[in-house]
């Protein structure tokens, strides 16, 4: 993070001290460095060009080509991550965020143009001996976007216009404007995205949302693994894993969802899972078709749905006389409780209801299905049983 327009020396690289400092690895160093790419200008670069103390023709010439070719390079790139950036907060867990930040996860996406504008920040930054000595006396490390001319370094306006200089420096400026055009596009991208991973790190429903959402794509490896699974192992100890670590140590499920949103690799988050999924089953508070069914929702979601079921009966009409459940009533339960499979649900409410009781007949899945396909959350009848239910604990 820029302190003073200065940035504070990461700790990776107390034990080697280079002249410049590069990296960005936050929201804020990219944003700093995005203004200074938005900043590049006709003026800055004859400056810089003009600050060389000789730059020939051939030099001009060979810049200017290898910039053609890395910016058709970071044209892809920036289609990559435009790609890769339509998921990356859909997801919990990231591959490598137990390394990385989430800037430096986006960044990996445009490796080209990230090297190549670092290159050119550095070939227009002063590198004198006396200031490389004096970097390494004071322990300090020089922050290359704000010392480099092209970048936050003031310069003296050129005396020329670009008129004034041959065909072959021209073409190197529309070269590198359309470069800093993209980096810029590319930064923007970015932004975005850490920007709206900011929000959702605010928002704890919306991070246990996710989670829920992680566990329930791995259910199908996390059941493979449950015969084989000792939780008494090392992979299961809190010292071991960083998410189980991080649950052990949160207030409850949201709170820790909260923490680990994109800062869990998905091996530690899928440990976590496995190990939550044998302890309730072992625990025997819920069926493995309840697990199965609403394991998307908080465990007291689902107690409230179980009990629901159990009594079904006293949110009947008080002059219903038939022999069968209405079939309407049951599909208002399936679309307020939202389980993962419709035939599974009616299959599960028809046990439960049996175990606790219930005098009469459960009506068939097609049936179900039809009401469900034409009810409507504004229904009269789902809105007054919904009221009933979001008032049970």
């Amino acid at each position: 993070m820029p302190v003073n327009g200065e940035y504070s020396l990461p700790h990776l690289y107390k034990d080697y001290m280079p002249y410049y400092w590069s990296q960005i690895e936050t929201l804020e160093n990219l944003q700093y460095v995005a203004g200074l790419v938005d900043g590049f200008n006709q003026d800055r670069f004859l400056a810089a060009l003009m600050g060389k103390r000789s730059v020939g023709k051939d030099k001009i010439v060979h810049m200017r080509n290898e910039l053609v070719e890395i910016t058709n390079k970071l044209e892809e790139e920036y289609l990559v991550l435009d790609e890769f950036g339509k998921t990356f907060n859909d997801k919990f867990a990231t591959r490598n965020n137990a390394c990385f930040s989430s800037a430096m996860t986006l960044l990996r996406k445009m490796r080209s143009g990230m090297s190549k504008m670092i290159q050119i920040f550095r070939q227009f930054a002063p590198q004198n001996k006396a200031a490389r000595r004096a970097a390494h006396a004071e322990q300090q490390t020089l922050d290359l976007y704000s010392h480099s001319t092209i970048g936050g370094q003031e310069y003296t306006l050129p005396i020329f216009d670009m008129d004034e200089f041959t065909p072959e420096v021209r073409e190197l400026y529309e070269a590198m404007k359309r470069f800093m055009d993209y980096m810029g596009k590319s930064f923007d991208l970015c932004e975005d995205i850490l920007e709206e991973e900011e929000r959702i790190r605010q928002s704890p429903d919306e991070c246990l949302e996710r989670y829920h959402i992680f566990k329930d794509e791995h259910r199908a490896k996390i059941k493979d693994m449950l015969n084989a699974i000792n939780l008494e192992s090392r992979d299961f100890l809190a010292e071991n894993n960083p998410a189980i670590k991080m649950r052990s140590e949160s207030r409850d499920e949201k709170q820790f969802a909260k923490r680990g949103f994109h800062n869990l690799t998905e091996a530690a988050t899928t440990a976590l899972a496995s190990k939550e999924i044998v302890e309730e089953a072992r625990r025997g508070e819920f069926t493995a078709q309840e697990l199965w069914l609403f394991d998307g929702y908080d465990r007291e979601y689902i107690r409230r749905v179980r009990t629901i079921i159990q009594n079904f009966d006293t949110y009947l009409p008080k002059d219903y006389t038939r022999k069968t459940l209405p079939a309407k009533y049951i599909a208002s339960l399936m679309l307020w409780c939202k389980p993962h499979e419709d035939k599974g649900f009616v299959a599960y409410f028809t046990k439960t209801y049996a175990d606790a009781g219930g005098q009469l007949s459960v009506p068939k899945n097609p049936a179900v299905n039809q009401q469900k396909n034409e009810l409507t959350k504004s229904d009269a009848d789902y809105v007054k049983l919904v009221e009933k239910w979001e008032k049970i604990a």
